[in-house]
C-alpha cells in the first residue's frame, strides 16, 4: 500500500527515524538507509508479527510532496485454491495455518502502521524550516 502527502513540508529524515521507532517498539530488527531517491527501512523478525518475508518501507519525494510505500517482500503471495487444497491434504494444514497467520498478522501490522503514521504526520507537519526568507 502507498500513501502520498502534499503541502506538509515534512523533515523526511526525521520521518524515517519515526518509522524506524515504530518497528523497534514492536521488536522488529530494522535497518534504515538512504537510497538515491529517498529512504528505505527493512524490518523482520518480530516475535509478535509472524510474517512470511520482511517488511519494506520506502519514502521518496520532497518535503512538500512525498509518498510512503509499505509492502511485505519475500513471502509467498499465492492466492489460488490449488495450493491450499494440496497443502491441507498432504501436510495436515501446517503450512496453511502458518500462511493464514502471516496474512492476519500482516493486515494487523498494516492497520497499526498507517494509524501510527497519520498521528506522526500531525506532529511533523511543517517540520522543515524555510531558510529562503531572510530575517529583518
Amino acid at each position: 500500500m502507498e500513501k502520498r502527502w502534499t503541502n506538509k513540508n515534512v523533515d523526511l529524515p526525521l520521518l524515517t527515524s519515526q518509522i524506524g521507532n515504530f518497528f523497534k517498539e514492536r521488536d522488529f530488527e530494522a535497518i534504515k538507509g538512504e537510497t538515491p531517491t529517498g529512504y528505505q527501512i527493512l524490518a523482520e523478525g518480530s516475535p509478535y508479527f509472524r510474517l512470511e518475508g520482511h517488511v519494506s518501507v520506502t519514502i521518496e519525494g520532497k518535503p512538500d510532496d512525498f509518498f510512503v510505500k509499505l509492502e511485505l517482500c519475500g513471502g509467498e503471495k499465492k492466492h489460488s485454491l490449488t495450493p491450499i487444497v494440496l497443502t491441507t491434504m498432504f501436510l495436515g494444514g501446517y503450512f496453511l495455518i502458518r500462511r493464514l497467520r502471516s496474512e492476519e498478522d500482516w493486515m494487523t501490522l498494516e492497520k497499526e502502521f498507517w494509524r501510527y503514521l497519520d498521528n506522526v504526520m500531525l506532529y511533523l507537519s511543517n517540520s522543515v524550516e524555510d531558510f529562503t526568507c531572510s530575517s529583518k
